[in-house]
């Protein structure tokens, strides 16, 4: 009897944080660039395994309830909105832009930039826009993009934008649309920019409020059992004293 409480209340927990990551998409629709999080749910040992790197084996055969195992990026492209702004810029197919923050570079597909007060090309964060040469881009009032990326303004270039492409599995989510890459990632020879537009998010709200739906409908079932398993254990309680 406690076995199936405790593994109703881990397949719970599990359904709350499944929730949160929903809710969080659905809260980010209108971010550019902002790639949804799917959430990987696994029995307890998957759980065990994919934050201790170990598995005991008499856990094998035996499950104890679910949990978080990960969360996965949906890497699918976005549509892209056109804004007519010279420093706006979206990535046609694969890709992310490289930008420089406080923690280090990180990954983006937001291409609404902007000059801050020293004509760096720069995110609305505050982040360098990073060039084919790894540095910040430096232009000045007038500066436009183009379709190969590069800036220009007063008839000079001031660099080029760089776009990576990093494999599903080497990116982590870091937090507002942007993600954290491990090892090298590999650059595009000759990204497809389209100039003038950015693209939105590819969160669907009917799909994300369906999913909240779902989730909230097995979480009710989970209290339902729990109720009912709570009044049977007092029942015995009752027998037993």
């Amino acid at each position: 009897m406690l076995r199936g409480i405790n593994t109703v209340t881990s397949g719970m927990m599990a359904d709350e944080s499944w929730q949160q990551i929903l809710a969080n998409n659905l809260a980010q629709i209108d971010t550019p660039g902002y790639r949804s999080e799917t959430a990987v749910i696994g029995s307890f040992p998957q759980v065990l395994l994919s934050r201790t790197g170990s598995q005991p084996t008499t856990l094998q055969t035996v499950s104890l309830g679910a949990g978080l195992v990960a969360t996965v990026p949906n890497l699918t492209e976005g549509a892209l909105q056109a804004t007519h702004n010279p420093l706006d810029v979206a990535i046609v197919g694969q890709g992310f832009f490289a930008v420089q923050s406080p923690t280090g570079v990180l990954y983006t597909r937001a291409g609404n930039f902007s000059l801050d007060a020293q004509g760096r090309l720069v995110t609305p964060q505050g982040y360098y826009v990073l060039s084919t040469a790894g540095t910040p881009i430096q232009a000045g009032g007038g500066a436009q993009i183009g379709q190969d990326g590069t800036v220009s303004y007063q008839g000079k270039a001031a660099g080029r934008i760089a776009v990576f492409n990093p494999a599903s599995g080497q990116i982590a989510d870091a937090g507002g649309g942007f993600f954290q890459a491990t090892g090298a990632v590999p650059p595009l020879a000759t990204p497809q920019l389209a100039p003038g537009y950015i693209e939105g998010s590819n969160v669907s709200a009917p799909e994300v409020l369906g999913a909240m739906i779902q989730v909230l409908r097995h979480f009710e079932a989970g209290q339902q059992f729990l109720n009912q398993d709570a009044t049977t254990l007092d029942r015995f309680i009752q027998v037993a004293s």
